[in-house]
């Protein structure tokens, strides 16, 4: 069973207090909040040693921290971090506000979309896990048409995927990737 973790950093939260999980029968999905880098750290420390073996990273975790945390989680656990193409990082940059945030996973043993919501005041985060590309197509639409002020997609989305899912939301919301671009 694949073993995937999605972090966001949420100042004032930690693990316990901002988490949902998504469950079925080849994948165990967390998606969490960290209050800093150094409780990432930690977190990712144990993650690494529950058996987590693919770990995406909101924005927030540049690439120093993303090679901190790989060092610390070991040769086994893939870990990547958003980014975004030059004009959707422009339209992060320039956001007025971040209180609702949207993610696009798409694992293994999905059929039909499932979401999991986190809704605390530092931060409403809905991940909705999809089980392909139209599915995450529709499912980044529902979230721009939900408002929320960005969305991210996991490391499944690369540069032509990621371009698929930025026209389908047509402009509503900035669409970055812990995929390659």
């Amino acid at each position: 069973m694949l073993k995937y973790a999605f972090l966001i950093n949420v100042p004032g939260q930690n693990p316990d207090t901002y988490c949902g999980v998504y469950e079925n029968s080849e994948s165990y999905n967390v998606i969490a909040g960290t209050g800093d880098m150094e409780m990432a750290k930690e977190y990712v420390g144990k993650l690494a040693a529950d058996g987590f073996t693919l770990l995406n990273l909101c924005g927030d975790f540049d690439d120093e921290i993303t090679a901190q945390l790989c060092e610390i989680a070991g040769p086994d656990v893939k870990i990547k971090h958003a980014d975004y193409l030059p004009e959707q990082l422009a339209k992060v940059e320039a956001l007025p506000e971040f209180t609702k945030y949207g993610v696009v996973v798409v694992m293994r043993g999905v059929e039909e979309p499932t979401e999991v919501v986190i809704d605390k005041p530092e931060l409403y985060t809905k991940a909705i896990f999809v089980k392909d590309q139209e599915q995450a197509n529709a499912a980044a639409k529902q979230l721009a048409d939900e408002g929320m002020h960005d969305i991210e997609l996991c490391s499944w989305f690369d540069k032509a995927k990621t371009e698929l899912v930025i026209e389908a939301v047509g402009g509503a919301a900035p669409v970055g990737t812990c995929g390659d671009l």
